[in-house]
């Protein structure tokens, strides 16, 4: 079995889902992340490398007679985004000087765009490695300069992390138990609320306009951001479209009233947002956890492909036709779905069975070119 060091900034719930799939799996692990940084739960044979403080290129050289010593057969490096520290240059100039070491990157989200003048787009390109997402996010790979003509690529979603989500609930506070009051009795859709802005000219407001004349919105999220005379514009607005008393701001709220929300809400609607693939999987989760009825697109099941059957456990709109879908769906007298996606499932099949039998094959397939 390989030696395999992940390395990460800090320990989120992909990094760590992964160093427990890939010991499972009789590999030998270590975690490389941020001092003061602890493993979520025991690290039944994980080794954990609490070590960098700033990341600097003088932490990542001193390190690196460490990991000499170590003679890893992996480095993987998890990226939240498109940027790079210079400890991670430094460890990935380590791993590409060493043949029998396989350079692997894991891209969790690309904010900026490959650019050249991106270090994080050479990375890519001399990486033996590379994973995203989604199919979508690979398609960011053309017009790259790939060194090796035999770079593995694959897919891997951020993780669904249901144990660390349970451990969040708590008592609710008196604006949260006024806000559930407020609601009561009543059919209501959740959207995540996170404009910068309003305007009425837009699509997203238009859809928000048709929704809450089905049936009351509340807005998870905050506009404290705008200024008074927007708020008072969006409300003058929502009146005059005869909706000005079937909505509500949520403000921020607790993991335990977010769930209550969506286990009592008609349907969770994301369809026609934008969220990074870690803010998609998030609300995922959340949703999966309370077995709530979602309102997906068809960009956004690219996430967690596999979980999502139209019409059976969500409801899928085409991204390239969201307001005629959204028209047909809201003529329905029920959204209602035959199945609810259980939480067992998505974390153990989806991800350890579906994402690592991938992730293997791609070590292994570099490992023997490596040899």
């Amino acid at each position: 079995m390989a030696k395999i060091i992940l390395v990460s900034t800090k320990v989120q719930s992909t990094t760590w889902q992964l160093a427990q799939a890939l010991r499972s799996q009789q590999h030998e692990v270590t975690v490389l992340t941020s001092y003061g940084d602890a493993p979520p739960e025991t690290a039944n044979g994980i080794e954990f490398m609490a070590y960098f403080k700033k990341w600097s290129i003088l932490e990542g050289l001193k390190i690196i007679p460490g990991l000499f010593g170590m003679q890893p057969h992996i480095l993987h490096l998890i990226l939240d985004d498109d940027r790079m520290n210079a400890a991670q240059v430094i460890l990935s100039t380590f791993a590409k000087s060493h043949p029998s070491c396989v350079l692997t990157t894991s891209l969790l989200h690309i904010r900026r765009g490959l650019k050249k003048s991106n270090p994080v787009r050479y990375l890519v390109e001399e990486s033996d490695i590379i994973t995203f997402p989604t199919v979508e996010s690979l398609a960011q790979l053309r017009g790259l300069n790939v060194r090796s003509t035999k770079q593995g690529r694959g897919i891997l979603p951020p993780a669904l992390d249901f144990k660390n989500q349970q451990q969040q609930l708590g008592a609710l506070d008196e604006d949260e138990v006024s806000l559930l009051t407020n609601i009561q009795d009543k059919e209501f859709f959740v959207l995540p609320f996170r404009e910068g802005r309003f305007n009425p000219e837009s699509d997203r407001f238009a859809r928000l306009k048709m929704l809450a004349r089905r049936h009351k919105l509340v807005l998870w999220g905050s506009y404290s951001h705008w200024s008074l005379r927007e708020r008072k514009h969006f409300a003058n607005w929502m009146e005059k479209n005869g909706c000005g008393d079937r909505w509500v701001v949520t403000g921020e709220i607790s993991p335990h009233l977010s769930r209550i929300l969506l286990e009592k809400s008609v349907a969770f609607v994301m369809a026609g947002q934008s969220f990074t693939p870690v803010e998609m999987t998030e609300y995922y989760m959340r949703a999966i956890q309370a077995k709530s009825t979602l309102i997906l697109d068809s960009k956004q099941t690219s996430v967690h492909a596999d979980l999502w059957k139209n019409t059976v456990n969500c409801w899928v709109l085409n991204a390239d036709s969201l307001h005629k879908d959204l028209v047909k769906l809201l003529e329905r007298t029920n959204l209602s779905l035959p199945e609810a996606l259980s939480e067992d499932w998505a974390q153990s099949s989806h991800i350890v069975d579906s994402s690592m039998n991938e992730l293997n094959r791609l070590y292994n397939r570099a490992l023997a070119s490596a040899r």
